[in-house]
């Protein structure tokens, strides 16, 4: 665990790159959602959970591109617009702090409509999971052992194209008709909460308080962070091994 000082100075870095991104959003009419923890520092805290480091937005497929486009015309100055291969989503860090204890920074996701088919939308959301773990044995230098080295191994087999093939087929199909579930392209270990009904989204444009600046979240929160958290308003810590304790 971070000790508190740590956690602050993270904070005061992470608002600094919020704040740049808030900036492009307005200036280029880009909206995305407030995510994951820094969704539920919106409705809790109103900013960070006391031990989040990062802040998390998603974006459907049209917004990330323009983003994208923003950050690559704008002068970024401090900040850098960052799409490291290993991870298959984008961050926004300030340059001076690429290499902080904490890596403060926004991490941005792309989302998109999936199949209202439940059964087709486990495997393409399998597939993902699959295809985004694979890409990450591939392409880091951490030894594992078995039986992951020999996933990294099989993994090592296949060019890179073939894992951002996949990755840009899930992020530009099923785009053209609006469906009742999203989920993000870059899936995590979290599986079935990663989907979105896009009725939880809405469809007007809602503001929540992150540590006083107004930052874009979903019209039915409540839901979006009930279905990923359950009992989202008990506070929980984050201990190793990936478990949850109440406070």
């Amino acid at each position: 665990m971070l000790n508190e000082e740590l956690i602050k100075e993270n904070h005061q870095i992470c608002l600094k790159i919020v704040d740049k991104f808030l900036e492009i959003c307005s200036k280029h009419h880009i909206t995305y959602y407030v995510t994951e923890g820094s969704a539920l520092g919106v409705v809790r805290h109103h900013g960070f959970i006391p031990w989040d480091i990062n802040f998390d937005v998603h974006l459907t497929v049209d917004e990330y591109h323009k983003l994208d486009k923003a950050m690559q015309s704008e002068n970024l100055g401090e900040f850098v617009w960052w799409r490291p291969p290993y991870r298959m989503c984008s961050l926004l860090q300030n340059k001076e702090y690429i290499d902080h204890f904490t890596h403060p920074n926004i991490d941005i996701t792309i989302m998109g409509y999936t199949s209202n088919n439940k059964i087709i939308r486990k495997i393409l959301l399998d597939i993902a999971f699959l295809n985004i773990k694979m890409f990450k044995l591939k392409n880091t230098e951490i030894k594992r052992s078995f039986p992951y080295n020999m996933l990294k191994l099989i993994a090592s087999l296949f060019p890179d194209k073939l894992y951002f093939g996949l990755l840009n087929l899930f992020i530009n199909s099923n785009q053209s008709n609006r469906k009742e579930y999203m989920t993000a392209y870059t899936p995590s270990f979290y599986g079935n909460t990663e989907l979105i009904k896009t009725e939880w989204i809405g469809n007007n444009v809602t503001y929540g308080d992150f540590e006083g600046r107004k930052v874009q979240i979903m019209e039915n929160s409540h839901e979006y962070l009930k279905h990923r958290y359950g009992d989202y308003m008990t506070p929980v810590v984050w201990e190793d091994k990936g478990e949850y304790k109440q406070n």
